[in-house]
């Protein structure tokens, strides 16, 4: 097939993927792509090039010395809601500890909310992850807690006409509603029997907090059951407030990813990497709430792949820069340069199950990228809390 977009002049490639180039990050100097119809065709040094053959209308972007790296990927957000919680975050820093008990309160404004002001809001939270690179997210529902409202949420979700690509799940196991203060089981039966089953092809995964304040193991692993039955795939909320369990039922599971993390264990860690489950580390979520970072250097040294996310959420992380996250993660989580940018690439990919479809700059791959505004790409973390690129390609189109 001709190739109807190139990409030359470019001082370093990341292509995040090792086979292609040195490197952790697989990096070809003066590297060059090719793409036809937004998919990735050829990717190589740009001497060769010439091998390529190109559509008469052929698109040519050059890069002009600066480095590309691939468009970034956020794995956990909670994207669609509405209402404010402010004094939350005030309050915490007064000395209130965090409780999962505020979520309710945006609940009850989600609930409140029209369907046009929530697809107006979680639009203008896209076009916030776009600015700063992001060209896929993961979206979970979680706000509504009826089998009603969880819908909805999923369904404005899948229709949000944007660029940026969205990855639906569903979280209606966030936490128990007011309506079932007194009847958690219960309200772990209506998820089972009466969310689940009515989801369709509205999510691809679902979600499950097990923490306190939130669901038990033997909760979780009900809902997890009855999503894989349903042929869901599955997510864990682990390990946040508390060691609950929760990174051993995402083991047990063979759970897609497990995210937080901040009190998981060695043992943890080993269950973690025999299942070969993603971590997502999320430090925002920490540094906002003075909680725990997660110990990604116990996670990573035994074997656990990581990726790294905003937890774009109102109550502990309200925000869309990605590459904030990645500073984050070398100044509080340790992790290298390279982990971290793999974290927000192609393991932050394999936290929603597209490896080498996104997050990754290789033959087969969605054409997405970043052309950044320098030659390096350790400026995502090291020129912290600003947009790191010059130019944004999504499926071949600069946007």
């Amino acid at each position: 097939m001709k190739a109807d977009f190139v990409l030359t002049g470019v001082a370093r490639l990341v292509t995040c993927s090792a086979v292609l180039g040195e490197g952790p990050l697989g990096v070809i100097e003066k590297g060059a792509l090719a793409a036809s119809e937004g998919v990735i065709r050829w990717v190589g040094p740009e001497r060769e090039l010439k091998s390529v053959e190109l559509t008469d209308a052929v698109t040519e972007l050059d890069a002009a010395g600066n480095t590309v790296i691939p468009g970034l990927v956020d794995c956990h957000t909670h994207l669609v809601f509405a209402g404010d919680r402010s004094s939350e975050f005030a309050a915490r820093l007064r000395g209130q500890p965090y409780e999962s008990g505020g979520i309710r309160n945006t609940v009850e404004a989600t609930r409140a909310a029209s369907d046009d002001e929530l697809r107006s809001l979680a639009r203008a939270r896209l076009d916030r992850f776009l600015s700063f690179g992001v060209t896929t997210v993961e979206a979970k529902s979680g706000y509504g807690l009826t089998p009603e409202h969880e819908r909805r949420l999923l369904e404005i979700a899948a229709t949000l006409g944007h660029p940026v690509d969205v990855v639906r799940t569903f979280l209606g196991a966030h936490v128990v509603p007011p309506e079932y203060a007194d009847d958690p089981d219960g309200y772990v039966d209506l998820v089972c029997e009466a969310m689940i089953p009515t989801l369709g092809n509205l999510a691809e995964f679902a979600d499950v907090w097990c923490d306190e304040g939130a669901f038990t193991v033997a909760q979780c692993r009900k809902i997890l059951r009855a999503a894989r039955a349903e042929g869901l795939s599955v997510k864990v909320h682990a390990e946040q407030l508390s060691r609950g369990g929760g990174a051993a039922l995402a083991a047990e599971f063979g759970a897609t990813s497990a995210d937080h993390l901040e009190h998981a264990t060695k043992e943890d860690a080993d269950d973690l990497a025999r299942s070969k489950t993603i971590g997502v580390m999320l430090p925002g979520a920490s540094m906002m709430t003075g909680g725990h970072f997660a110990p990604a250097r116990i996670l990573l040294d035994r074997g656990v792949r990581l990726a790294i996310s905003t937890d774009l959420n109102p109550g502990t992380s309200y925000t869309e820069n990605l590459p904030l996250m990645v500073a984050l993660a070398c100044t509080e989580l340790k992790m290298t340069p390279e982990e971290a940018i793999l974290g927000v690439t192609r393991h932050a990919a394999a936290a929603v199950a597209r490896e080498g479809s996104v997050g990754s700059l290789e033959p087969g791959a969605v054409c997405d990228l970043l052309v950044l505004n320098g030659a390096s790409e350790l400026d995502l973390a090291y020129h912290y809390g600003v947009a790191p690129q010059a130019r944004t390609v999504k499926r071949g189109v600069l946007v």
